[in-house]
């Protein structure tokens, strides 16, 4: 990986916690809170909070040339797949460096490893198939389409469902090898 880039576990703590108000602000002054939760969940510090730091989720601060770059997390756990969900700051958006960026958490999460081995096979993405950069993007970062879900994505703004565009990434699709 490029010495660029690190990111860091927050656990649970009053560090992580002020850690994360900080992403929650940086994302309402930037505009990206209510595209990154368009179902209306998180509108809030704390539900915010509540959401990224529930069991089973596995959020990071994202570091680019040791600058806060984004925020990444990770849930809905199942299996070896988990559902991955992204926000970068305005200070690294473009293609090129954004899907840099991208690219090294994916390669991040699909090597963690515990005593049994890598911990996921397949990270998975669902944005609203309107908002095409959120989908077009991973695209650039080695993920790849595994279709479309009709009324997939609840946008809370019109208070409708529209399609989603459901993506994923796996270490053969990053050209990591695999199986």
């Amino acid at each position: 990986m490029d010495g660029r880039f690190f990111m860091q576990y927050l656990k649970d703590s009053p560090e992580a916690r002020e850690r994360l108000s900080y992403v929650f602000e940086r994302m309402c002054a930037e505009g990206t809170l209510e595209r990154t939760f368009y179902d209306g969940t998180v509108r809030t510090r704390e539900e915010f909070l509540a959401d990224v730091l529930r069991i089973g989720s596995l959020p990071f601060l994202v570091f680019w040339e040791g600058k806060p770059a984004g925020f990444t997390w990770y849930n809905t756990l199942e299996g070896r797949s988990a559902r991955g969900h992204y926000v970068f700051f305005k200070s690294v958006w473009g293609r090129k460096t954004s899907a840099l960026i991208g690219r090294f958490i994916y390669e991040h999460f699909l090597t963690l490893r515990d005593e049994r081995g890598e911990l996921f096979d397949l990270i998975l993405g669902l944005v609203p198939k309107r908002n095409a950069v959120a989908w077009k993007l991973p695209l650039l970062c080695g993920a790849f389409i595994i279709g479309e879900i009709p009324y997939g994505a609840y946008m809370a703004a019109t208070g409708r469902s529209e399609d989603a565009v459901l993506v994923g990434v796996t270490r053969e699709s990053l050209g990591m090898g695999g199986k």
